[in-house]
């Protein structure tokens, strides 16, 4: 009787064991899901937020340094020459080659003639801020 409630002892202890794994496995992947739901949520909450006219001009106004027609903008530019906390770019840290830089480039190369155009092959001179205010 003993080896035989040792037998069925074995199988069941597989059995559990089994079922334990199983189950800790489906708890990580509810838990998955569930930060997966809420992050879809989140990005469905900020797509939303592009509908809305006033999020829009908000935005405008803090990324691309737009103001309203009768308002004066300020840039305050520190002594390293960088703007200081609050300045209307917020993506100052992006890697090359944004769009706008890409683009920038393209007009600084359109400024500069090559050298088999025949043009001047000066430097092109850097605009300075002004000294007064």
């Amino acid at each position: 009787m003993v080896v035989v409630i040792a037998g069925i002892s074995l199988v069941l202890a597989n059995s559990l064991r089994v079922y334990f794994t199983q189950a800790q496995e489906l708890g990580q992947e509810r838990a998955k899901i569930a930060a997966e739901r809420d992050r879809i949520a989140d990005l469905e909450d900020k797509l939303q937020r592009w509908n809305d006219d006033e999020y829009v001009k908000s935005i405008a106004r803090v990324r691309l340094g737009w103001v309203m027609p009768g308002e004066v903008g300020y840039h305050v530019i520190g002594a390293d020459g960088k703007p200081l906390e609050g300045a209307t770019m917020n993506d100052q840290d992006q890697a090359p080659g944004t769009w706008y830089e890409k683009m920038w480039g393209s007009v600084q190369l359109a400024d500069t003639p090559g050298e088999d155009t025949g043009g001047s092959t000066a430097p092109n001179p850097q605009p300075s801020p002004s000294p007064t205010p």
